[in-house]
């Protein structure tokens, strides 16, 4: 038995339950007052029984405020999922006869029969019509944000040096060694997509200053994720999305008439700021509309992985920079369209005392889900009368919360920062080799539309065992990932070390990336359910931040090539090895959680403590 003040809950051994876990505990939940609590057990005569753990489990849980929380930790206590602790069957064959008196008391029955338990907004989110609809915008979104994030795979590829001036040649090398002794000559090009260095005429030691407008058009999606964090926590999510989209669609439109590299590079950046608010905001939006027990399928299915297969299509239809450009702001006006159509995040309005406004939406989404009814009205107004009550505390003196939040106590202070240098480390890698492929054998189009397959079909092994295994949890999603990436970077580097080169290089990149796909989805993941609703937005704004500064730098570390070919993969392997160890340390498993709403209370933070 666990009491929680007003709140018991009883947890009895050895009773089947629902299909019949290992665990085999039947978990009641009654509010009763503390005396009327002691009275019973009292009355009922067990009060020495309740101290024995061969018949009754005591359950250690987290003190957290809000009754139906509790109920749910001491399930997740328990490894249960909380909808079966919710079965009434009778006890097994091996129960004890203590057990069995105990659950034939009168008292104790009539407990039983009630089997009462407070919903939470969780409940109310049913994998149908409208989420449906959320899913919709979210993949026109993927496909926006995986487009503008990836065009410069296509836009900055370098093209290949064939010959000068009718005379055959091989490479930049040969290039400039036959202009030192003619002095002049047009360079042939062979490229597979007319990128801004073939139409500019960048190429060589020239091409590497598109290489560097990389670095500045990533700044403005860093820019835009920490904007954006902020202005979707404060205005809301979908007012959030509504700006970027239309921001993004624009500013690629004009990209696509831009007069040469300068022009090209300004308004990228200016669209990275709006792609920087897409990516932030999407995830967030989508996790808090989406039953829990659905989310990592989900988030795995609707990806950017899928979008790296369309996306080589696209820009082979496309042929040019400019008009992928054009594409993609088709694209993000169709993201518009479709987010425009949906409602407010019901969460976030929770959070922020609009209650009503909240009741309104959630009513009208369970009328286009066909599942309303009166006593569907009865338990939404019980759960916004907590959800109230608790405002009501919070509110007593007005807070906006800030960045700072994220480190306000030791705990979250580990947790963030190792969200904040793994994800840096995890998008060092990715773009890093990406941003290179033209250096790999074989098709641009392929290479990208293969590594997009592979982390597709990874990320559906990984929904299928993270839904039917109890125990494949987030946390061990990433240390497997890792463990791959690892062994891809280190066979790359000593490949390359001992002088080899060739198709292994391109399967070895391909595995990176596609393993480093399921660090972004269960990373980003765990933010999302390990941080409460008042700050969650901005700790994906914050990791999503950080992660730009390792793509910001990530052209620039094959220039380490022109010294060794294999030191950019041994940067690689190390940084990938730091990330391993430091979320082995300091990352819980957030595999089910209840997503909290509130931070943690003052007198438990390092700074602003009451005493």
């Amino acid at each position: 038995m666990c009491n929680f003040g007003e709140d018991a809950v009883f947890l009895a051994k050895n009773q089947k339950v629902g299909t019949g876990e290992l665990t085999n505990f039947q978990v009641l939940n009654e509010t009763m007052e503390p005396d009327k609590l002691q009275q019973l057990i009292q009355e009922m005569s067990l009060e020495e029984k309740f101290k024995e753990s061969e018949s009754i489990a005591i359950g250690e849980v987290m003190n957290i405020e809000d009754a139906c929380v509790r109920f749910h930790t001491v399930c997740e206590h328990l490894n249960r999922d909380p909808s079966d602790g919710m079965s009434s069957t009778s006890s097994s064959s091996s129960s004890s006869m203590e057990e069995e008196k105990f659950l034939e008391t009168p008292k104790q029955l009539e407990l039983m029969t009630e089997e009462k338990r407070i919903p939470n907004l969780d409940d109310f989110m049913t994998l149908r019509w409208y989420c449906m609809l959320v899913l919709v915008m979210a993949e026109l979104t993927a496909f926006t944000a995986t487009a503008s994030s990836k065009v410069m795979v296509f836009a900055g590829a370098n093209p290949s040096v064939v010959g000068c001036g009718g005379v055959p040649l091989n490479g930049c090398h040969e290039l400039t060694a036959f202009r030192n002794e003619t002095n002049q000559c047009v360079p042939e090009l062979k490229y597979q997509f007319k990128s801004v260095q073939v139409e500019f005429n960048y190429i060589c030691e020239e091409a590497k200053k598109v290489k560097n407008t990389i670095t500045v058009q990533t700044f403005g999606v860093l820019v835009g994720a920490a904007i954006f964090g902020q202005v979707s926590d404060t205005f809301g999510r979908r007012r959030a999305l509504l700006i970027s989209t239309f921001g993004n669609g624009i500013f690629n439109w004009i990209s696509a008439y831009s007069p040469d590299l300068f022009w090209f590079m300004v308004w990228r950046t200016l669209a990275g700021v709006f792609t920087g608010g897409i990516t932030v905001v999407q995830m967030v939006f989508m996790v808090e509309n989406i039953p829990r027990k659905d989310r990592m399928w989900i988030q795995n299915s609707i990806t950017w992985s899928p979008n790296l297969i369309l996306f080589p299509f696209v820009a082979w239809l496309c042929h040019d920079w400019r008009t992928m450009s054009v594409v993609i702001a088709a694209a993000s006006i169709a993201t518009f369209l479709a987010v425009f159509l949906l409602e407010e995040s019901p969460r976030w309005l929770v959070q922020k005392g609009r209650l009503e406004e909240a009741r309104r939406i959630l009513v009208k989404i369970r009328k286009t889900d066909r599942l309303y009814s009166e006593e569907f009205e009865k338990q939404l107004d019980e759960v916004l009368q907590i959800e109230s009550e608790k405002h009501a505390k919070s509110s007593k003196k007005t807070k906006k919360y800030t960045f700072i939040h994220l480190f306000c106590t030791w705990k979250m202070m580990a947790q963030s920062l190792t969200f904040i240098t793994g994800i840096t480390c995890t998008t060092f890698i990715v773009y890093s080799l990406m941003y290179n492929m033209e250096k790999l054998s074989g098709s641009l189009y392929w290479n990208l539309a293969i590594m997009g397959a592979s982390r597709w079909i990874i990320n559906i092994l990984v929904s299928i065992a993270d839904y039917r295994l109890p125990w494949f949890g987030r946390k061990m999603i990433n240390q497997i990932a890792m463990i791959f990436t690892l062994l891809a970077l280190c066979i790359m580097a000593i490949y390359l070390y001992l002088g080899f080169n060739g198709q292994l290089m391109s399967i070895g990149t391909v595995a990176a990336v596609a393993m480093c796909s399921q660090l972004f989805i269960a990373k980003y993941m765990m933010v999302n359910e390990l941080y409460p609703t008042a700050v969650r937005n901005l700790a994906v704004s914050a990791v999503s931040t950080m992660s730009r500064i390792g793509s910001m730098f990530s052209p620039q570390l094959f220039y380490l090539s022109d010294y060794a070919e294999w030191i950019p993969y041994a940067v690689l392997f190390s940084c990938q090895l730091y990330d391993f160890i430091v979320l082995s340390i300091f990352l819980p498993e957030t595999k089910g959680v209840v997503l909290e709403n509130h931070l943690p209370p003052k007198n438990k933070r390092i700074f602003g403590k009451r005493t």
